[in-house]
């Protein structure tokens, strides 16, 4: 090769083209020869940092939902909160039992139930199922009649029709058209009957049944009333009352009586609060404060402390209003919870401990809501370091490429 034959290019056309590209970086610490480098290392502590703080940031938001979602419990006025549940305490579950609605007014009631409701049955004519049907031949329509409404209801008879299938024609009519009126057919050997019952009980769900055009009411007897429809009869604290059905509401409507079977002896409904509920909704509050209050003293060094202190600031203030129901905080800074305290106490002052408890919850939550409002960066130190006028005072992305630049001579230009 001939080396005339070579073009040369000037160093500053070369050069030139990448000079708006090219970053000069003033260093100001004494630069070590640079031999061999590897970025791995870098790049491999930055990802650490980066997956640490990221780490500690959804922790805190995820621990702080959690206590915010435990704290709502212990707020009366949500309907369907720990402090708002009642019991409904029967004393002879086989005669009637009972359930109370949230805030239901607490008390005992007395009852004493005489019979039970029961729904209207028809008894069909019993007869030899393979026997030809009485029922006349052509279109049979009848009606059936309550209180509020009249239904009519039609199938065709055939002349060869028996008396098994002039009741499955009947059924099925019943049966196709939405009908008010449960059906079955009733055997005795070879012998057959339709029996017809009103899905709904009491006086004010009688029914009639009767033809309007052909036999068939009359043919297969299914007029005729067997079991009369009745109302519940029971007294409540001594008041006489009846029922259409075997359900019955007291208490202002707050609590609902299933009974079951007529009372030997009067029956005591006790409606009461959920301590129970509580204990098990107070040991979660506990657990989750416990667990966001060691999460915070681990990640001193990540997150702004003084930002979330708050949490430890409540429950101190709060100590000595809640050591009555054996919920204390230790030398730790941890909450601790005695529940044979607990249970003896909350039984005793329960409207109390809602109060107490009322004003706890409510601080938490407006703490847990300010974490889940604010930017997290906000609670973050390396964020706060970078931001401040010493970005590199710490082991923040800025600082670890200042070191990297002093430390090893080489600028890394990072686009983003």
């Amino acid at each position: 090769m001939r080396v005339n034959r070579i073009s040369h290019i000037p160093y500053s056309h070369r050069v030139g083209r990448y000079h708006f590209q090219m970053v000069q970086a003033k260093l100001t610490a004494p630069v070590d020869p640079i031999i061999s480098y590897s970025l791995q290392p870098f790049y491999t502590r930055e990802q650490q940092w980066m997956t640490e703080l990221s780490d500690s940031l959804s922790r805190l938001y995820r621990y702080s939902a959690d206590l915010d979602r435990a704290a709502r419990q212990f707020d009366p006025e949500r309907p369907n909160s720990a402090v708002s549940k009642r019991l409904a305490i029967s004393s002879d579950p086989e005669t009637a039992t009972a359930q109370a609605q949230a805030h239901a007014k607490t008390g005992v009631y007395r009852l004493d139930v005489a019979s039970l409701a029961n729904a209207q049955v028809n008894n069909g004519k019993m007869a030899e199922a393979a026997f030809p049907t009485s029922v006349a031949e052509g279109q049979q329509q009848f009606f059936v009649v309550t209180e509020n409404q009249e239904d009519s209801y039609t199938f065709y008879s055939a002349a060869t029709d028996t008396h098994g299938q002039s009741i499955q024609r009947m059924a099925e009519a019943l049966g196709s058209q939405g009908s008010l009126l449960s059906t079955r057919i009733e055997s005795q050997g070879d012998q057959q009957a339709l029996i017809l019952e009103r899905k709904a009980t009491g006086k004010e769900n009688a029914f009639a049944i009767q033809d309007q055009k052909g036999n068939s009411v009359r043919a297969l007897g299914v007029q005729q009333v067997s079991v009369p429809a009745r109302d519940a009869v029971f007294f409540l604290d001594g008041a006489k009352r009846s029922s259409a059905n075997n359900q019955v509401l007291i208490g202002n409507g707050e609590v609902r009586v299933s009974m079951h079977q007529k009372g030997i002896s009067p029956v005591s409904i006790t409606v009461v609060p959920d301590h129970e509920g509580l204990l098990q909704h107070t040991r979660i509050l506990v657990e989750r404060f416990n667990r966001l209050h060691a999460f915070l003293q681990e990640k001193k060094n990540t997150l702004i402390h003084e930002r979330l202190e708050t949490f430890e600031r409540i429950s101190r203030a709060a100590d000595s209003s809640l050591n009555r129901y054996g919920i204390r905080l230790g030398s730790d800074g941890q909450m601790e919870l005695q529940e044979e305290v607990f249970q003896e106490e909350v039984a005793q002052y329960h409207d109390q401990f809602v109060q107490d408890m009322r004003g706890l919850a409510q601080q938490f939550r407006e703490e847990a809501i300010r974490v889940q409002t604010m930017p997290l960066g906000a609670f973050s130190r390396p964020f706060e370091d970078a931001a401040s006028r010493q970005p590199y005072a710490s082991l923040s992305t800025s600082s670890f490429r200042y070191l990297h630049v002093v430390n090893t001579g080489l600028f890394i230009n990072l686009l983003f």
